[in-house]
């Protein structure tokens, strides 16, 4: 261990828990305390049922923070930010709303003087530098995942915020386990909660969401990954050679299925980016299936639609997991699976196995008909017995009532 490697151990091993302690009893003797909730987009927004619980406690102030994600192109920053605006004043939240702009470092501290931020993404540079959560290191720093967490590595558990947060709300203790394996400090600052999005599953009513249709069809939910590009990924999104394909499919079954297009939010900016893509036809595609009979496009909320839908086609590792919890069939597209599953940590290696595996076309057809309009589905059981295992919340409790919990011990 060099120099610069002890200071940083010392540093989040030592200095941090101690000015954390400091600032916890500093808390403890202030009469209520602030705290901001930031949003990038709606579809990746996990904090609503901690809010609200939050909101109405006498001890918190809570405001929201809309910080759209400068790693989006400008017409997606914008779509973003208006979809947020638009959900959090339906639900009466104008008081609450922060929208930043350019001197936004100077009005988040001096304006909602924040004891406690809760970030979105563990990432820097995917909001503006001055809100980044470097920013903030003598606050106390929150963060649960945006996604059910499927991966391993530093990039998972060892990024600075894992290390600097005062508390991180995880979902199983096989997280912990790896987290444990992988951060610096050892996953000390870890709450084993559940996931965030549970509580919109298990504890909603779901409202229908899908396109009215002359007859009763099979729905089923596309939802590309946004990687289609080498640059700092590996390679999980199909989107390039499906793309032509899933849009055939949806016209061959008009009659007997729906589709929904669920892209990554991150998809349309790496579309218009591509060579053989752009903007003009990243468009022209999403219009098509936004306006097709049989189809739709999806980019916000999409609890309610796969609560509502039979069966989903995908390749984002989160939704190997989150779409389990309708109960429902899905396939995984993967021509290089097994190199994925090995990718995986622990729990992600499981959940991944609960997935039908689509290589090709044929696969894809294989799935639709077999298994989504014949009903066979052989894996069924073995679905919810992972749901049971994995998925609950602890403690017979919301995932939000655990994580006030964490907060009530702490401060009242």
């Amino acid at each position: 261990m060099n120099f610069r490697q002890l200071f940083r151990h010392i540093k989040i091993n030592i200095a941090v828990p101690i000015y954390q302690k400091g600032i916890v009893w500093l808390l403890r003797h202030k009469k209520q305390l602030n705290v901001v909730f930031v949003a990038s987009t709606l579809s990746m927004w996990r904090y609503q049922e901690l809010y609200e619980l939050m909101s109405k406690h006498p001890r918190f102030r809570t405001s929201i923070l809309i910080l759209p994600s400068i790693s989006y192109s400008y017409e997606q920053q914008a779509k973003d930010k208006l979809e947020l605006i638009t959900f959090f004043q339906e639900k009466g939240y104008e008081a609450a709303l922060y929208v930043a702009n350019d001197d936004s470092h100077i009005n988040i501290k001096k304006r909602l003087k924040p004891d406690i931020l809760f970030y979105p993404q563990p990432y820097i540079g995917y909001i503006d530098d001055s809100c980044n959560y470097d920013k903030f290191k003598y606050r106390l720093l929150c963060y649960s995942p945006y996604a059910f967490w499927m991966s391993k590595g530093d990039w998972s558990y060892n990024l600075p915020l894992h290390n600097y947060a005062w508390k991180l709300f995880y979902s199983t203790e096989l997280h912990k386990k790896e987290a444990q394996e992988y951060a610096l400090n050892k996953g000390r600052n870890i709450e084993v909660v559940g996931y965030t999005n549970t509580d919109k599953y298990l504890f909603q009513e779901h409202e229908d969401k899908w396109k009215p249709q002359d007859k009763h069809k099979k729905r089923i939910v596309w939802a590309p990954h946004f990687t289609i590009s080498e640059e700092g990924f590996i390679i999980q999104s199909n989107f390039i050679w499906m793309a032509d394909f899933m849009l055939s499919v949806a016209k061959r079954y008009f009659d007997r299925i729906q589709f929904a297009f669920k892209p990554h939010p991150r998809l349309f900016t790496e579309l218009c980016k591509h060579q053989e893509w752009g903007i003009d036809r990243a468009t022209a595609y999403y219009n098509m299936w936004e306006t097709m009979g049989n189809t739709q496009l999806e980019t916000n909320e999409f609890i309610d639609l796969f609560m509502t839908s039979d069966a989903m086609i995908h390749d984002s590792g989160s939704f190997c997991v989150e779409y389990l919890y309708s109960g429902n069939p899905t396939m995984y597209i993967a021509r290089n699976f097994e190199e994925q599953v090995a990718e995986k940590g622990e729990f992600g290696q499981l959940a991944m196995r609960q997935q039908y595996v689509g290589k090709t076309e044929e696969d894809i057809i294989r799935f639709i008909e077999n298994t989504v309009i014949a009903g066979n589905d052989p894996m069924k059981h073995k679905r919810e017995e992972f749901v049971k295992q994995y998925l609950l919340p602890p403690n017979g409790k919301s995932v939000a009532e655990n994580i006030m919990d964490v907060f009530v011990k702490a401060f009242c």
